[in-house]
């Protein structure tokens, strides 16, 4: 579905998806609810879909990208910490236009504080600007995103040049102020070699979750 959005946006000329499992990029090319959900994103011809895990092959593509999307699963465990690391994102950093703009999902800043603070304080530790945002989604709650930039960004200068069912200018224009509850900072930089994001990950405060 987050394809299906992207292939909204006019200018978008070309989309390179990676993802590790084949089989659930299958279901979504084939499964007909989601190719309905999907609106047949699959089919598209500017859509590009490469198998293999992100950590290695999009530091190794041969072209840069405008924007780079990454949904990766939470990082409760050091083989999926690493694609968090202060070393993935330089590596990603060859990858990325001057101009180009990269964001991340970032865990639940309500359940995961430290770790949504984590990701924020990594990028920030490559060099880059970072635009943390919450997003109120249904099936999981509060949940947190970091995009990120190397030159600074305007907020209140973004235009929003498609139709969208829930998100409005006035919206888009105030998505980077944060609840006073949600605290950044007083992290660690999640290393390669000290995935400490795995530990944040680990709050107690899942099991109000449960």
């Amino acid at each position: 579905m987050a394809l299906r959005e992207v292939l909204k946006w006019p200018d978008v000329a070309r989309i390179v998806l990676v993802d590790l499992d084949k089989t659930v990029v299958n279901l979504a090319r084939r499964q007909p609810f989601l190719v309905k959900a999907n609106a047949g994103a699959y089919t598209d011809s500017r859509v590009e879909v490469m198998q293999g895990d992100a950590f290695t092959v999009v530091p190794g593509l041969n072209e840069e990208f405008d924007v780079m999307i990454a949904d990766f699963p939470d990082p409760d465990r050091e083989a999926i910490a690493k694609l968090y690391a202060q070393g993935f994102y330089q590596r990603l950093l060859s990858r990325l236009a001057p101009n180009g703009v990269f964001v991340t999902q970032a865990s639940s800043p309500f359940f995961a504080p430290k770790a949504f603070a984590c990701v924020v304080a990594t990028l920030d530790s490559v060099g880059l600007k970072t635009y943390p945002y919450v997003v109120d989604v249904p099936s999981f709650g509060l949940w947190g995103f970091v995009l990120a930039t190397r030159s600074p960004l305007r907020p209140d200068q973004l235009v929003l040049p498609i139709s969208t069912r829930f998100l409005n200018e006035p919206t888009l224009h105030n998505l980077f102020q944060l609840p006073k509850d949600i605290q950044l900072g007083n992290v660690e930089i999640n290393r390669l070699a000290q995935p400490v994001i795995v530990r944040y990950q680990a709050d107690p405060r899942w099991a109000a979750y449960d």
